[in-house]
Parts: structure tokens; C-alpha cells; sequence
């Protein structure tokens, strides 16, 4: 397939954002669940809508198109050149429906009240991004690259009409294999998601960690209650009880971890809107991530220690060991063989490293063009700084930031 190399990195990084990408290839249509199995569930297996179950019939070339169906889910589809194929994205939802709403929902396909746990299952399953601006900014992108340009291409915004349906039958409920497989393969999406949030808190980067956290969905945990108080309550302490063990295994000791969650816990109660519980949970992130940056200084020597502040206060600054030995006030070779025992690297290489971890941030976090990034990190040669960048990342700075941050 022409274009093989950017359908492919698109998919890579589209997968990152645990969305989907079918390839529709010739006269095949979608698979039998595009929707990730929400109408097989409903009983309006039968009642695809045009849009989804025949995107080529409708669809005109150099088009990008923004689907939105009847149960507020997006797809994206596009004929990619030449070849005429179909490439759909989706589903995903931008915003998350309350338990009072999944109630409505039910109630209008005659769904018993009994199955409203698996519809909120269901939707569980569906990524969330509360803002779709990165990923329509990327697609954007892949347009001018298989098009060639902004001006060969339009992106249109259409929404499906409710099929006819039929309402839920009991002698329906069974699981089809496939549906149950999907459904399977979303959540082991959805917990390696987790995982590489976990992995990011035990690093104690909060900046990633806290951008990871908006794509979560509410729904992924069971709600127990119809009070969403008491939901967002409980959603609170389930992440609190996941940032404590992250930060455990990144050498935070019990004591601090004790003091930290017994906190947490104490604020969790005292939520009265689901918006407070969003901003403690940022909170949260900050605080544990925080805890794991400390710790790993406590077991350093106090001149370690004030060496790694002066390289932490300014990474612009000269770092080299005899400028922060004269800094310090200590022999140099004194310096480096008590930094390399306690630390296991050389002056040089933990420098390197928190200057690429800054420009990381700085590359997902800001427009900065990537020679400001370098002189940000203290290296004002941009082709050292990315030959540096490559080889902790294995990506260039240009590529790390379109993968993190598609639409800077």
C-alpha cells in the first residue's frame, strides 16, 4: 500500500491514545463491531447506520470525515489516494455520560434495569478524550502528507441519524464470541494505559503522568451507587490507593506514604462536586510524584545532595565537574568518585540525563522550536543536543514530540 510507512507510524501513535484503526481494503466493510460491540449489546446489531457499515458508498476522496453517531461516539474515516481503501478510526467519546444519562439510554432500547452495570461496561470500553483537538490536529497532519498539502483536502463534521432498531430481547443477551473478544482486548488496552501512568508516578514525572490522567474515564470503575458524589468519592480513593503503590515501588518510604494517603483520604471525603474530585486527583499526582523525587535524595551524602540541587536549580548553567566542584568548595576528584559510588553514574551522565528529561517535557509541553529546547537544557549546539536526545530516547526530539504530543 503507497503511503505504508505513515499509515503505520499513525497507527503506532493513534494506538498510544488506545484508539483503533481499521483498514477497509477493497469492498470489505468494517468488521462486525466497529462500535466495539455497543449496538450487538443494545439489539440493534442489524441497524448500522450507512455511515458505518458502508463508509465507501457515501464518502468522497480527499475528505477527511468526523462521524458522530446517536450514542454521542466518533469515528473518523478518510479514502486513502490511489488506492481507494478506508481507513476508520474510532469509537471515542469526548465527553462521559452520567449514570443518570446510561439510564435514559437504557430505558429508550428497553434494556432492564438489571444489564445497566454491562452498559456502563460497555461504554467503559470506549477511549476517552476529553479533548480531540491533538489527535483532529494529527489527522490534519497525515492529510497534507498523503494529499500533498493544506489546501488538497477538507475535513467535514456529519452526524447519523438514530436507526430503526429493535428494542433489547431477552432471548439476545447471550455473548457472541467476538463481541467477547473485543471487549477482552479493549480492557487489556485499557490496563497497560494504567500501567504506563503507574510507571510514570514511580519515575516521578508528574507533568506526563498528570496529562495521562485526563484520559481516563470514570466508567473504567464499577459505580456502585446512584449518589455521582459518592462515584467521583470512590474513583478518588482508588486512584490514591494506585499512586501509593507507584510511588512505593519508586523508594518513597511507608512512613511518608502513610502520612501522604491518610491525607488524601481525609480530602476524598470532604468532595462536594465531581470537578473538586478532578483537581484533587492532579493533586494527588504532584504530591506522589513529588515524594518519589525526594526520596531518592535522602539516601545520598549531603555533598551529593548539594550537587544535584545546583544542577536541578538551573540546567543552563555550567555543570561540568570542575565548576561545580569550585561551587562546592570540594576537590574535584573527591567529588566525582563519592557522586559515582552513591549515584552509579558520572557527573556527566546524570547531567545529560535531566537535561533530556527536561527537554522531553519542554518538547510535549510547548511550541518551542527545538534549538530554544536546547538552549533551554543548557546546549547550545542543536545537533549535539539531538545526537544526545537519540540515544536516551532512541527517537529524535522532532519525532519523541509528534509521538507524545501529536498536535504541537
Amino acid at each position: 500500500m503507497k503511503y505504508q510507512a505513515e499509515y503505520d507510524y499513525l497507527e503506532k501513535v493513534l494506538g498510544k491514545m488506545r484508539l483503533r484503526v481499521m483498514l477497509l481494503e477493497g469492498e470489505r466493510e468494517p468488521g462486525r463491531y466497529p462500535d466495539l460491540g455497543l449496538r450487538k449489546f443494545l439489539g440493534v446489531g442489524d441497524g448500522y447506520p450507512k455511515m458505518l457499515r458502508a463508509p465507501r458508498s457515501w464518502a468522497e476522496g480527499n475528505t477527511i470525515y468526523r462521524i458522530t453517531d446517536e450514542f454521542d461516539c466518533n469515528y473518523v474515516f478518510l479514502l486513502l489516494p490511489e488506492t481507494g481503501d478506508g481507513m476508520l478510526v474510532g469509537p471515542y467519546v469526548t465527553v462521559e455520560k452520567t449514570r443518570e444519562q446510561l439510564m435514559e439510554e437504557a430505558e429508550r432500547y428497553g434494556l432492564p434495569a438489571s444489564r445497566l452495570h454491562d452498559l456502563e461496561a460497555c461504554y467503559a470500553a470506549i477511549p476517552l478524550l476529553r479533548d480531540d483537538s491533538a489527535f483532529f490536529a494529527m489527522m490534519n497532519v497525515f492529510g497534507e502528507t498523503i494529499w500533498g498539502g493544506s489546501h488538497t483536502f477538507t475535513m467535514l463534521e456529519v452526524r447519523d441519524d438514530p436507526p430503526a432498531g429493535r428494542f433489547w430481547q431477552e432471548e439476545e443477551a447471550g455473548r457472541d464470541p467476538a463481541e467477547v473478544m473485543l471487549r477482552m482486548k479493549s480492557m487489556e488496552d485499557r490496563y497497560a494505559y494504567e500501567n504506563e501512568w503507574m510507571q510514570l508516578v514511580t519515575l516521578g514525572q508528574s507533568q506526563r503522568a498528570e496529562r495521562m490522567l485526563g484520559n481516563f474515564s470514570k466508567l473504567s470503575l464499577e459505580l456502585r451507587t446512584s449518589d455521582s458524589i459518592r462515584n467521583m468519592k470512590n474513583y478518588c480513593i482508588v486512584c490514591n490507593t494506585l499512586l501509593r503503590k507507584a510511588a512505593e515501588r519508586g523508594g518513597v518510604h511507608p512512613l511518608h506514604l502513610d502520612a501522604t494517603s491518610s491525607d488524601m483520604a481525609r480530602r476524598v471525603e470532604q468532595i462536594t462536586d465531581p470537578e473538586a474530585g478532578g483537581e484533587l486527583m492532579r493533586t494527588m499526582v504532584r504530591t506522589y510524584c513529588r515524594l518519589v523525587r525526594k526520596s531518592a535524595l535522602r539516601r545520598y551524602s549531603a555533598p551529593v545532595r548539594q550537587t544535584i540541587a545546583c544542577m536541578e536549580s538551573d540546567l543552563t548553567a555550567d555543570l561540568s565537574l570542575s565548576a561545580l566542584a569550585e561551587l562546592l568548595n570540594v576537590n574535584a576528584s573527591y567529588l566525582s568518585d563519592l557522586f559515582h559510588r552513591e549515584t552509579g553514574k558520572t557527573i556527566t551522565e546524570y547531567v545529560t540525563e535531566l537535561r533530556m528529561n527536561q527537554a522531553a517535557n519542554l518538547l510535549t509541553a510547548t511550541n518551542l522550536q527545538i534549538q530554544t529546547v536546547a538552549q533551554h537544557c543548557g546546549i547550545s549546539d542543536v545537533n549535539y543536543f539531538s545526537k544526545l536526545f537519540k540515544k536516551q530516547y532512541l527517537v529524535t526530539p522532532r519525532q519523541y514530540r509528534s509521538e507524545h504530543n501529536p498536535y504541537r
